[in-house]
């Protein structure tokens, strides 16, 4: 009863606020346990590691919002001359959202992502986020009180095998809009921070109100549903298994 009536005032809080266009600045950092290369025996994996993980500063995950559609996606830049630091914060750019771009406007969710060389508009999960559990636990992140709350989504491994994933965040409902970060979204208000599976954290660094804020929602050659998505990635994923164990190879 205490956690309903909870969510209910935030809510209140929420929609009482007015709408912003804004442009909002986020970064990604990896848990320890993912920044601990002592186990990684192989040189050259743990060199290509290593620069990854020092290119996590000058990767940028920005998000538009303006009314209520948002759009989030990375920008990518060149910031390094040499090949080695480049290479890392490419790996970097594929850890932080896949190169993707994440569209919502109103109720509809899209997501553009490239699979197999081919563009696609993913017709996404509007019930993914469903299930969270806000709790009375709170913080400020750059000024903005922010709530804490925590569920998980299904998915599956690389084995095919169902796979919960935690997630964590934060999210202040003085800001009224229900997106954040990647996709994550069915909170009442803006989420500033949000850790996937333990293990990257995104976490924001500037919210710009910019009134000149206009998004221009992507193309692609192909509309699917997140349903057809998931046979493609699994089918590619068999694929790979098969070639695995024919040539003795770790899948």
């Amino acid at each position: 009863m205490k956690r309903v009536l909870l969510i209910s005032i935030i809510f209140n809080l929420c929609f009482c606020a007015t709408a912003q266009n804004l442009k909002i600045i986020y970064k990604m950092d990896y848990s320890a346990e993912q920044k601990d290369l002592s186990k990684i025996e192989n040189m050259m994996v743990r060199k290509y590691r290593k620069n990854e993980i020092a290119a996590l500063p000058y990767v940028e995950l920005i998000l538009l919002i303006q009314g209520k559609t948002s759009k989030f996606y990375t920008e990518s830049i060149m910031p390094f001359e040499n090949r080695d630091m480049q290479s890392g914060y490419n790996a970097a750019l594929v850890s932080a959202n896949g190169r993707r771009v994440f569209y919502k406007e109103n109720n509809a969710k899209f997501i553009f992502e490239d699979i197999d060389g081919k563009n696609y508009k993913i017709l996404a999960n509007t019930e993914k986020y469903n299930s969270w559990e806000i709790t009375k636990e709170y913080k400020m992140i750059l000024g903005y009180k922010c709530f804490k709350a925590k569920m998980e989504y299904k998915t599956y491994d690389r084995y095919m095998e169902p796979l919960w994933v935690p997630v964590e965040a934060w999210f202040t409902p003085e800001i009224s809009v229900s997106t954040g970060p990647l996709d994550f979204d069915g909170l009442p208000g803006l989420i500033l921070e949000a850790t996937k599976d333990d293990r990257i954290t995104y976490v924001v660094t500037e919210i710009k109100r910019r009134e000149d804020v206009i998004i221009e929602i992507p193309t692609a050659k192909k509309t699917i549903t997140y349903q057809e998505k998931d046979t493609i990635v699994k089918k590619q994923l068999l694929e790979i298994k098969k070639r695995s164990e024919m040539y003795g190879t770790e899948f």
